[in-house]
């Protein structure tokens, strides 16, 4: 007389299936065994057609699983450090092309200088004391240009 199947849909196997899967963890008989309620034994699974077949399946989905995770690390960790890199490349653009304005703006002041225009630039600048600010403090100013000016009390 045949034994009677305790769980003919193997609902048992399949949830400690997916509970493998979900925590990443080995799937094998041996692991699945110790973790399903009824069955006991590693060849309980492997002769089984039925249960074997959803042990390869469950198997085949844990290595695409694990392939794709390792893939988006990789290219994760890969996407980052090309952003990161050309943020640093933007950066150092932008420095330079600062660095390249504070050197023009001050050969233009002291060109205006140079034809006494001193007095003008002065006044322009009491003008428009916001930019003056702005331009003494990033050094495109003359030290003694950014000092004589008083500042102007809005």
């Amino acid at each position: 007389m045949a034994r009677k199947p305790t769980d003919p849909s193997h609902d048992e196997l399949k949830a400690v299936l997916k509970g493998m899967l979900d925590r990443d963890e080995d799937i094998t008989a041996r692991a699945v065994t110790r973790l399903h309620p009824t069955l006991k034994n590693a060849s309980d699974f492997t002769r089984h057609s039925e249960r074997k077949a959803l042990l390869e399946e469950a198997q085949t989905k844990q290595g695409e699983l694990r392939k794709w995770v390792g893939t988006v690390k990789k290219t994760g960790t890969t996407v980052s450090a090309e952003k990161l890199q050309t943020a640093d490349e933007r950066i150092r653009e932008l420095e330079e092309d600062e660095a390249a304005r504070i050197a023009s703006h001050l050969a233009m002041i002291h060109a205006v200088a140079e034809l006494g225009g001193t007095a003008k630039l002065l006044k322009f600048y009491e003008t428009y004391s916001d930019i003056r600010d702005r331009l003494g403090k990033q050094g495109a100013l003359p030290h003694s240009m950014f000092t004589e000016v008083t500042p102007i009390r809005k």
